[in-house]
């Protein structure tokens, strides 16, 4: 889409489009447990494929929705909800569906643009489910942990010469060194130590601003986050407002009977305005489900030129709730 070699279902984007695009991505506050942020869409062969993977679970099913038609928007979303489904243990009731979600995309991908198209990468697609099922979410088998360690192997590399025997040699030498257990393991959750947020595991953590201060309860409750306190009779309570009013981003509608429209609401991903009411409630711990990641969605068409005619923009001040994925409090 963006070099036009989709032209059969949309237009090549225009640098206006880029750009606008780009501010939407730059604005993005995302949590602090993603550390690489979204960049300008100039740098997209630069891209790494942690960025890509946050472009696909939180911006993509935004942005995609101004540049593709009703069809290749809806062919989108299968493919969005079956990752996203395979990504987390949380969502293993929905593999199933899931594997048909992927089945029906790469069925349809030819038909939408075209058989030259598709590789071998998209017909893998279809033998997501399997692997799924043999080593679990796909998360837990993917290569982002490689991706990240490459930066540590890239420092222990100090010539041009004979680079193989230097990593194996630095890899030696830390393998090699006494590690002491810490019998004063940090135990979670626990309260930050500047007292403005609660660490609900090593890789959650909650404070009062707008990218850490969303989360789930196991009822389906969308709670911004204020405070955490600590009393005698549990361990940790995190006091938030509670918003009584959400709805569905979205729905995925398809043409056979295979299943009915289905709900983003069953993935745990909401909208929302920031001013609907609500209430104070006071939350155990033990009741969040998971950390939301929460994306301003924009009041009007990112494409000057939209593919199809569009529903009514959401209000302002509304919020698409994403859950971040990794944070899932499984039981």
């Amino acid at each position: 889409m963006i070099d036009g070699k989709f032209t059969t279902v949309c237009d090549k984007w225009t640098p206006r489009s880029k750009e606008t695009v780009s501010r939407f991505l730059l604005r993005m506050q995302l949590p602090s447990e993603v550390h690489r942020r979204m960049r300008h869409l100039k740098h997209i062969a630069f891209w790494k494929g942690s960025e890509y993977r946050t472009f696909l679970y939180y911006a993509s099913v935004v942005v995609m929705k101004d540049y593709m038609d009703c069809k290749t928007y809806s062919h989108f979303q299968l493919y969005f909800c079956g990752v996203t489904i395979f990504s987390s243990s949380a969502h293993q009731h929905l593999w199933p569906l899931a594997a048909v979600f992927l089945r029906k995309f790469v069925k349809e991908f030819g038909t939408i643009y075209g058989r030259i198209y598709m590789t071998s990468n998209i017909h893998n697609l279809q033998h997501v489910s399997g692997e799924v099922a043999l080593h679990g979410p796909l998360d837990g088998f993917s290569a982002y942990p490689f991706e990240n360690h490459l930066q540590l192997i890239k420092g222990w590399v100090r010539s041009g010469t004979k680079c193989a025997q230097q990593v194996a040699a630095r890899s030696d030498e830390l393998a090699r060194v006494y590690r002491a257990v810490n019998t004063n393991a940090p135990q979670y959750p626990r309260l930050k130590a500047n007292g403005a947020g609660v660490h609900v595991t090593a890789d959650f953590v909650l404070m009062p601003n707008f990218k850490d201060q969303w989360f789930l309860t196991k009822d389906h409750g969308i709670v911004k986050f204020l405070e955490a306190k600590q009393s005698s009779s549990f361990p940790i309570t995190v006091v938030g407002v509670r918003f009584l009013s959400v709805a569905e981003l979205f729905n995925v509608t398809a043409d056979d009977n295979a299943f009915s429209p289905f709900s983003s609401a069953e993935l745990h991903i909401y909208q929302s305005q920031e001013n609907a009411p609500s209430q104070l409630v006071e939350v155990p711990w033990t009741d969040i489900r998971c950390k939301l990641v929460a994306v301003r969605l924009p009041t009007h068409s990112l494409n000057r030129k939209p593919q199809h005619p569009l529903p009514p923009r959401p209000n302002p001040d509304t919020i698409g709730f994403f859950p971040l994925l990794h944070t899932f409090m499984l039981e």
